[in-house]
């Protein structure tokens, strides 16, 4: 009985693609023409580097001085005892450098916030708040305004030191603020100048 024929070997699974064919061809060698202008076709050619480098050839940090040195050094071991060219660096300018000695910029920044003078018949709920109660809003604003009169010196004595006021802290005009009470503060200096005015008030019409 004959022996069976040979089975053929199965077909690879990866078909070579069309670019393939060139994976095991050598990179060209670059002359050193490409690199620089006027360099000698006579004296052979730069070999560059076409292998990945060492880890510690990659996290060397060297200058462009040591570049072209380390360059020169590589092409004269190569056998060549001519300059490897370099193309001429550019002058950027031939003026003098005076440094950075800029002219100084102001910026001016406005600030979110008012300071005024002393208002000794401020309504904050009408005037600030926009608050408005119909019908009782004048007689509550007159009457607002006397009791300012009435304690005008209390409140001019309460804090004499203190010539100005700023809107910081306060709300701004339109946001919804409740109704407020703004009682007047406790001080020495202004309880004795309203006592001195109520006196002198009695003093002056017995």
């Amino acid at each position: 009985m004959p022996p069976p024929p040979p089975v053929p070997p199965p077909a690879p699974k990866h078909k070579a693609k069309p670019h393939d064919a060139f994976a095991d061809q050598q990179l060209p060698v670059i002359p050193a023409q490409a690199m620089s202008p006027g360099g000698d076709a006579s004296s052979g050619e730069y070999q560059y580097l076409v292998q990945p480098p060492s880890a510690e050839r990659i996290f060397t940090l060297e200058s462009e001085a040591e570049l072209f040195k380390r360059m020169q050094q590589e092409w004269r071991d190569a056998g060549h005892t001519d300059q490897l060219p370099f193309p001429d660096e550019p002058i950027i300018s031939r003026d003098k450098y005076l440094g950075r000695a800029w002219p100084q910029y102001t910026e001016i920044a406005e600030p979110n916030f008012v300071c005024y003078k002393r208002l000794m018949f401020e309504q904050l709920n009408y005037e600030r708040q926009g608050w408005d109660l119909g019908v009782l809003d004048p007689p509550l604003s007159t009457g607002k305004f006397f009791a300012d009169i009435v304690f005008l010196p209390y409140h001019a004595f309460s804090d004499p030191f203190r010539t100005f006021e700023c809107s910081a802290g306060y709300c701004l005009p339109g946001d919804p603020t409740p109704l407020l009470l703004y009682p007047p503060e406790r001080s020495a200096s202004g309880t004795v100048a309203e006592a001195g005015a109520i006196l002198g008030v009695f003093a002056v019409f017995p």
